[in-house]
């Protein structure tokens, strides 16, 4: 990474930041070629930052002031030198070095905003169309990184198989803010003033959508070179993800899902060095 600019980057923060709010990507991009790793890990605590936001906000106006900071941030940093944060410093260069798309990381940025306000989807066309946005940028952004270019199918794909395991994990702090992550038909008794507790129906229906898009994310990757497999790592999660969710212990509406860092780390390793995700 390049140091220019009127002040260092403090990249051990960043590799922190990385690590603690979005450990996936961070361990993924450890198993990337070395001239790529540094941006990935960038990528990786920048959007850990505001993924993280849903969580600590429990006004939705709060986390779109702390989503806007970002924005504005972007769009107005120019020449101008360093902010002092190092996540945004240090994925500023990544934007700047790789030609990352300023729009499409407005449109990242507005979707997280949107889903502040706990409106639900009006149907599963436009929780797909979410999907494609909050969960299917980081994977481009990451190809891009790579100089690979993933196909629509690919991206499209892999966004579902990530984004309805990360529904499920995000559930009991949507919960817990009056959120709305699935369309109204598809959450418990639609038609009652009161949520009902019991969430494991809705979350066997993620766990089933999200395994059928990642079997037809694996046969998209079928003929591709072994390097496609990269900036994808993060997917050999979504099968721990969704085993642990419908464990019968587990109560969705509720319980914290943790996996220890040493089982994210071997699955990810596993699937780098099988070349399957």
């Amino acid at each position: 990474m390049s140091n220019s600019g009127t002040r260092e980057i403090d990249y051990d923060a960043v590799r922190l930041a990385a690590r603690a709010s979005a450990p996936d990507r961070y361990y993924a991009a450890l198993f990337a070629p070395v001239e790529a790793r540094g941006d990935l890990i960038a990528l990786a605590a920048f959007t850990g930052e505001i993924e993280r936001i849903s969580r600590q906000v429990s006004e939705a106006a709060l986390g779109e002031i702390r989503v806007a900071w970002w924005r504005d941030a972007f769009l107005s940093r120019g020449e101008s030198g360093r902010s002092g944060n190092p996540t945004l410093d240090a994925f500023a260069e990544v934007i700047r070095r790789r030609a990352l798309s300023l729009g499409v990381i407005e449109d990242y940025l507005a979707a997280h905003a949107h889903a502040l306000y706990g409106e639900p989807p009006a149907d599963d066309a436009e929780l797909g169309e979410t999907l494609r946005i909050i969960d299917g940028t980081p994977f481009a952004f990451a190809g891009a990184i790579l100089g690979l270019d993933l196909d629509k199918p690919i991206i499209d794909t892999a966004a579902r198989a990530s984004g309805l395991a990360r529904i499920g994990i995000e559930l009991p702090y949507a919960l817990m803010r009056g959120r709305s992550l699935l369309p109204k038909a598809r959450s418990p008794n639609p038609f009652a003033a009161d949520e009902a507790e019991d969430w494991r129906p809705q979350t066997a229906w993620l766990a089933s959508e999200g395994l059928s898009a990642l079997a037809e994310l694996r046969r998209h990757l079928r003929g591709k070179p072994a390097t496609f497999t990269t900036p994808l790592l993060p997917l050999a999660l979504v099968e721990p993800y969704f085993r642990a969710l419908q464990n019968p212990r587990h109560e969705p509406a509720r319980d914290i899902l943790e996996i220890a860092p040493i089982a994210r780390l071997w699955r990810i390793a596993r699937a780098h060095w099988s070349g399957r995700v």
